[in-house]
């Protein structure tokens, strides 16, 4: 069997470097999951759409302004 060319050599070794030596998010039996603190959820929602809504509202609602203001000047 032939060796490997460079290039296709140098991508393997890339891609044993981008791969992990260990499963993913594997947890240990010992360790108990932590607590969630669902009280935190309504705050950051409403935080989020304090900026969300009008930001919204801005985008989405401006070519409906400029019909009503065109409209009004008759254009």
């Amino acid at each position: 069997m032939p060796s490997p060319t460079q290039k296709f050599s140098m991508f393997r070794t890339a891609a044993r470097y981008l791969t992990e030596p260990h499963p993913f998010a594997r947890n240990p039996t010992s360790v108990r999951p932590h607590a969630v603190d669902y009280s935190m959820y309504p705050k950051r929602i409403a935080r989020t759409g304090t900026f969300v809504m009008p930001a919204a509202l801005f985008i989405l609602g401006w070519p409906v302004a400029a019909e009503v203001y065109g409209r009004g000047v008759g254009m």
